[in-house]
């Protein structure tokens, strides 16, 4: 399963503490995208999501947070597919399923939905 984290499955003070730990260990140039502030940490209830994952006699909580970097930037495009004539009178029109990429030095570094173009800066 995936999906959103819940605050009552994680409170806001223990998420602080787990992100605050995460952010120790990120590699040089890496950031947590809205910081560890207390006033921030609502932030990653929307941002974040999280998978379960069962071992015996466990379940796993795997939490994706989003990291941003300072010295990387990409130029960004927007996928816009056009109608094809299949007959006279007919038309079909692809929908893709990342209709936004990120070019970084003419490499194509990075494949998005919809929702997560609303995050970019």
């Amino acid at each position: 399963m995936q999906g959103k984290l819940p605050m009552t499955l994680i409170n806001p003070t223990v998420l602080q503490n787990i992100l605050r730990n995460v952010s120790l260990q990120l590699p040089e140039g890496y950031e947590l995208i809205a910081g560890v502030m207390t006033e921030n940490i609502c932030l990653y209830y929307e941002l974040v999501k999280v998978s379960i994952a069962t071992i015996p006699h466990c379940i796993r909580l795997i939490i994706s947070v989003p990291l941003k970097t300072a010295n990387y930037y990409f130029t960004l495009y927007k996928v816009v597919t056009l109608p094809e004539r299949m007959s006279y009178n007919k038309f079909v029109q692809y929908i893709v399923n990342y209709p936004y990429f990120g070019l970084h030095n003419n490499e194509c570094d990075i494949l998005f939905a919809e929702e997560y173009f609303n995050h970019c800066i």
